[in-house]
């Protein structure tokens, strides 16, 4: 469950809940390219991080009281620098100041480069001077390179947004310059907290003509689990048609990134959680149509290909970290990797692993296969990292109850458990004298893991109630949270396994879920 202040908790228990709001940032760009930049500068204060300007570092630009003109107002709104490092929430600080002009002596120059040569198409690059500072250049100039051959340029005159989106096509690109011409106010140094190699669309409410939002984790890692959102948008300018000369969908391409976060205004205040990261997927944009529908999913899109790593007497740590390599996650912007295993998984060693008709798993049936025998879930939350651990649900503190629930919910009791076989009688866990046997056939599950496998799926399935139903959705809720449910004749802990949020002016919600009462 996302983190939210007492006045988001507070608001959700009012019969009408103050405005909401969704906002999605689209990245069009090259996920590749975006995972191999590097900034360097020509001269910069030693507080500055002009590295992190490139690495999508989550951090909070602070405001330093750096002794610039019309800059520092001693209302409390600045703070002194620390007389030692390391300093956070600087982004690139130039070591000059401009004359009253906006003039440099020296023009500040920043300098994005890749290992390599990069061919797909991009559509520009977004630069964030100075959002804390409110500041930002007036006249710059952004060119590309391949090598030292000069293959784009464009210089923009009069800007007067902290924000710039820079529209330029550049292709078969190893370098991107940024220099700055003539800042936009008098006496001040240079700032970029952020340079983004593409052009990032932002879309709201307004934008927005359907939106979607859905989440499915499995308790026993049976299926893969789902983080996908659908959404439409109006195309009745031909801005997504394919026959445009000008249209955006020339840069669409499978893997670019789609940012989003939920919000509530709040006592005059926005409050903001995120929604999670997702990678497009699907795009409908027909030539004679007034919308415009795409579909975004969670890395698992990128684990469809045939698993080709090892397997026989490997622990299913080593089998994870193999597989999750093989599939070319893109990584953190500061170079981490979207991914989290669990330490145990590597005292678990597999025998020799054969599968039924020698069928071939993708990469994703790998991972779903190690969580299942590492007796793990497997999921992916709101930061974009992928989890394979084993399921540690707490209760929350947060309640569907007749208030906030359309209807009671819906019961519904599975059959009763008389026992769980595991890879046909290797291990056999009784449950009670009657009732359907749960078979569980993985040919990653060795033989002295198959016994604990066996009880994880009987503790798991011995509570035969699942509920679902609707609700006036609060979009913190995710799956795997532990949540109580409550009816007139008696309340039921459940830990939510699906989850759909709609959005349309307003949050609607269905959720499905396993009681965990005896």
């Amino acid at each position: 469950m996302q983190g939210v202040s007492q006045g988001w908790k507070d608001n959700q228990k009012q019969t009408i809940v103050s405005e909401s709001f969704v906002e999605l940032v689209y990245e069009i760009g090259d996920p590749d390219s975006l995972a191999d930049t590097s900034a360097a500068d020509n001269g910069a204060e030693p507080f500055s991080n002009t590295a992190l300007t490139v690495n999508e570092i989550d951090e909070n630009m602070a405001r330093y009281a750096m002794f610039e003109k019309n800059l520092w107002k001693m209302d409390g709104s600045m703070k002194l620098l620390p007389e030692t490092g390391p300093y956070t929430g600087t982004g690139y600080v130039g070591n000059k100041i401009c004359d009253d002009d906006g003039l440099f002596e020296t023009n500040p120059v920043i300098t994005v480069t890749f290992s390599q040569v990069y061919s797909k198409l991009i559509p520009g690059i977004t630069i964030r001077w100075s959002e804390a500072y409110g500041d930002y250049a007036d006249t710059f100039k952004v060119t590309a390179y391949n090598g030292t051959n000069e293959v784009a340029n464009t210089t923009v005159t009069g800007n007067t947004e902290p924000i710039a989106s820079v529209p330029l096509d550049i292709i078969n690109y190893n370098k991107i310059t940024v220099e700055i011409l003539k800042w936009g106010n008098p006496n001040r140094r240079a700032r970029i907290e952020e340079i983004f190699v593409g052009v990032k669309r932002v879309y709201g409410k307004s934008d927005l003509l359907s939106y979607q939002h859905s989440m499915f984790v499995d308790l026993l890692s049976a299926k893969l689990p789902k983080a996908e959102i659908k959404f439409s948008l109006s195309n009745v300018d031909g801005i997504f048609n394919p026959f445009n000369p000008e249209s955006e969908s020339r840069y669409l391409m499978e893997r670019q990134r789609i940012i989003v976060k939920y919000g509530y205004k709040i006592n005059g205040a926005m409050e903001w959680i995120k929604a999670g990261g997702f990678y497009m997927s699907e795009w409908d944009t027909p030539q004679n149509g007034i919308t415009a529908s795409f579909t975004a999913r969670d890395l698992l899109e990128f684990m469809s290909g045939a698993y080709s790593g090892p397997l026989d007497n490997t622990s299913l740590y080593d089998i994870a970290l193999a597989a999750l390599t093989q599939a070319h996650l893109p990584r953190n912007r500061d170079g981490s990797v979207k991914w989290v295993i669990d330490p145990s998984l590597q005292s678990i060693q597999t025998g020799t692993v054969v599968f039924q008709g020698n069928k071939e798993p993708t990469i994703a049936e790998i991972l779903q296969m190690v969580a299942n025998a590492g007796c793990c879930v497997m999921y992916q939350d709101r930061n974009e990292k992928l989890h394979i651990e084993p399921m540690n649900a707490m209760l929350t503190d947060y309640t569907i109850d007749r208030f906030n629930s359309y209807s009671n919910s819906e019961l519904k009791l599975s059959k009763k458990l008389k026992s769980v076989n595991v890879n046909k009688g290797a291990a056999v866990v009784e449950n009670d004298t009657d009732g359907e046997v749960q078979n569980v056939d993985n040919p990653l599950i060795p033989a002295v893991q198959v016994a604990a496998v066996g009880q994880w799926v009987k503790d798991t399935l011995k509570g035969r109630m699942t509920l679902t139903g609707e609700y006036r959705a609060d979009p913190r809720l995710d799956a795997l949270d532990e949540v109580t449910i409550s009816n007139k004749y008696a309340d039921s802990t459940v830990i939510v396994t699906d989850i759909t949020y709609t959005y349309n002016g307003a949050f609607r919600g269905k959720y499905e879920g396993r009681s965990m009462d005896a």
